[in-house]
């Protein structure tokens, strides 16, 4: 008989508002969002993890300009992170492995020059070994979020476009 491992998930939430700088043209559409968690630190303790890092995000948008193109845009933005878990096997002189990524994106664009994101970020696979023992850096997944939809290939329909009055929402959730 099969068992499967139970595996426990520590996630966090992270809400914010992403204002895109004075040099980028405001946002026509929005094409594509990637969000990547990226951990920079953990700390061990008695029977605790303190994780610090940041999400990088990518959003890939149209342009509003004027002059009758659409030129594409990128921008990045990093939001940085500091949470702490608790882990009954953590000790002082442990290093941790550790498996994370984007379990919930969403996405609503309050204006053409805002983009409110928030995310749900779960950490799985927690490995803790001696400080003796070398483990390998920790394994962080992109999250993507396509914001087309297409049923004819030579026609995209965005889905994802602020309107000025009005309050438009996308939600993404992943796998």
């Amino acid at each position: 008989m099969a068992r499967s491992k139970h595996r426990r998930a520590r996630q966090f939430a992270t809400n914010s508002n992403l204002t895109l700088p004075g040099d980028k043209p405001d946002i026509d559409f929005l094409l594509r969002v990637t969000s990547t968690p990226i951990i920079e630190q953990c700390v061990v303790s008695p029977r605790q993890m303190r994780i610090t890092g940041y999400i990088s995000i990518c959003a890939e948008y149209v342009a509003a300009v004027h002059d009758g193109t659409q030129p594409v845009t990128f921008i990045f933005f990093r939001l940085p992170f500091d949470e702490t878990f608790v882990h009954y096997r953590a000790r002082t002189g442990m290093n941790a492995y550790l498996k994370c990524d984007i379990n919930t994106e969403q996405l609503h664009l309050t204006n053409s020059r805002e983009l409110a994101i928030s995310l749900n970020v779960r950490i799985l696979g927690v490995k803790l070994a001696r400080a003796y023992h070398s483990l390998p850096p920790h394994q962080c997944h992109p999250c993507f979020v396509n914001l087309f939809e297409s049923s004819n290939p030579e026609v995209f329909t965005p889905t994802c476009r602020p309107e000025l009055g009005t309050d438009q929402s996308h939600n993404q959730q992943t796998p």
